[in-house]
């Protein structure tokens, strides 16, 4: 959760996300932002993918770590940025 409070906070800005190949890490960092952005698995999975461009077996791994992510750990404030601040709540249609 430390890496995404650093990107939750725009004061940090500007700011580069990277890790030492610049694939795994790094894809599993943003796709747990994209989950704070509210973002389906299957669209986080598939930029993962996309991104890493390595064999599926690979990529299992870190996709099971973004699939269990609580995002609920992470404070999005009123110092994040615009692309976390504005994203419309969970829907609720079909629930209850």
């Amino acid at each position: 959760t430390f890496s995404l409070s650093v990107v939750a906070d725009s004061s940090r800005y500007p700011l580069l996300v990277c890790c030492g190949m610049g694939t795994y890490m790094t894809g599993t960092v943003v796709g747990c932002m994209r989950k704070l952005q509210r973002w389906g698995l299957m669209p986080i999975f598939e930029e993962f993918r996309r991104l890493a461009g390595h064999s599926r077996a690979k990529c299992v791994q870190h996709e099971g770590f973004i699939e269990v992510f609580d995002a609920d750990l992470v404070a999005v404030t009123d110092t994040a940025p615009a692309f976390l601040r504005d994203v419309p709540p969970p829907s609720t249609a079909g629930g209850a």
